[in-house]
């Protein structure tokens, strides 16, 4: 006969509390305490006790009691409970609680064997070292100084280190020197778990403000496209009929300024017709004087020669070029008009 393996009444009340809790809350959270002083701990807690619940057993008891709720989702989270696991429990939408967790967090000096999370650099500019071994320190990062007052000051910017690479022990005694808080600690979410639904860290972690400023330009961007498209619906009909009311006001002040071109025009030509002699105008005809050969020549040599005014010359259109510069100074008069407002 197989051994029937003794479990304590203390394990039962603890399977039971974690399949009590999964049941009540609508989000299930696996977060990794690893790294996170117990002080910290406390505080976080203390800040999100109406948001968050947190139930701290061995990894052997959630397995089992994620077993026992016969739950597939749950079951494939048991690979997923690495380092110090905790359960956290809560209502909040699982973006809402990230971003509450995120916010919670706060910086701390790194540790030799740490990732760094971020690039991590020197700044330019005086510290609070006197000249000394310091210098040698700094040089062997390849960090430029020079002293000023008294002070040695970094020359230029430096990056340390970059994003995802370990930091050794030189580098993490240099940043606790120079105060450096590179790291994050807090409640290090890895997952969510809701309705069967498991979202990582990496779905989570999004900018809030991006994806509004996102979701408010697609709404302007769809609702152009409605209306240019004439694609009517609830929030682009109102739209739409004001774009064809501004429109049809446009084409009426468009006409009225065209007949009023036109009647200017019209007016301009009917002054500018030459106008018709009376019989009473007509100059008395001369009685023509006899000339000679050479006096005929010479009369046509001169009119030949004699050059008509500049304001009489035509274009190919008939009208004369003091005419045309008439009429457009009356078009471009009637046209500042209308863009002035006036009437």
């Amino acid at each position: 006969m197989k051994p029937v393996a003794h479990v304590t009444e203390v394990k039962r009340k603890e399977v039971e509390d974690v399949k009590r809790l999964i049941k009540q809350y609508a989000v299930l959270g696996i977060v990794n305490l690893e790294k996170l002083p117990a002080a910290n701990l406390m505080k976080i807690r203390k800040g999100l006790t109406s948001v968050i619940f947190l139930k701290y057993t061995k990894k052997r008891l959630m397995k089992i009691a994620f077993d026992e709720l016969g739950d597939d989702g749950l079951i494939n989270l048991k690979d997923r409970l690495l380092g110090i696991p905790v359960l956290l429990f809560s209502n909040e939408d699982p973006f809402k609680l990230y971003q509450l967790l995120k916010k919670s967090k706060s910086s701390a000096l790194a540790k030799a064997g740490d990732v760094a999370p971020i690039d991590i650099v020197i700044p330019a500019g005086p510290t609070e070292f006197t000249p000394g071994p310091m210098i040698g320190e700094l040089g062997a990062m390849g960090i430029k100084t020079s002293v000023e007052g008294g002070k040695i000051s970094i020359r230029s910017e430096v990056v340390l280190l970059k994003a995802g690479q370990q930091i050794s022990v030189k580098q993490a005694d240099l940043m606790s020197k120079l105060k450096i808080e590179p790291m994050e600690i807090g409640l290090n979410l890895v997952l969510t778990y809701q309705n069967g639904e498991v979202l990582e860290r990496g779905v989570l972690d999004i900018d809030i403000d991006m994806y509004i400023d996102d979701m408010k330009q697609a709404v302007v961007e769809s609702l152009n496209l409605a209306v240019f498209s004439d694609y009517i619906t609830k929030d682009s009909v109102d739209v739409m009929l004001r774009k064809a009311v501004l429109e049809e006001r446009f084409l009426g002040n468009t006409n009225n300024l065209l007949e009023k071109i036109m009647s200017s025009a019209s007016e301009v030509v009917a002054e500018a017709k030459p106008k018709q002699e009376t019989p009473t105008e007509k100059s008395e005809e001369k009685p023509v004087e006899a000339k000679s050969d050479n006096q005929e020549v010479s009369v046509k040599e001169s009119e030949e020669n004699k050059e008509e005014p500049e304001e009489n010359r035509k274009d190919i259109s008939g009208f004369s070029d003091s005419f045309m510069k008439q009429t457009q100074d009356t078009l471009r008069s009637l046209t500042d008009k209308k863009l002035r407002g006036d009437s």
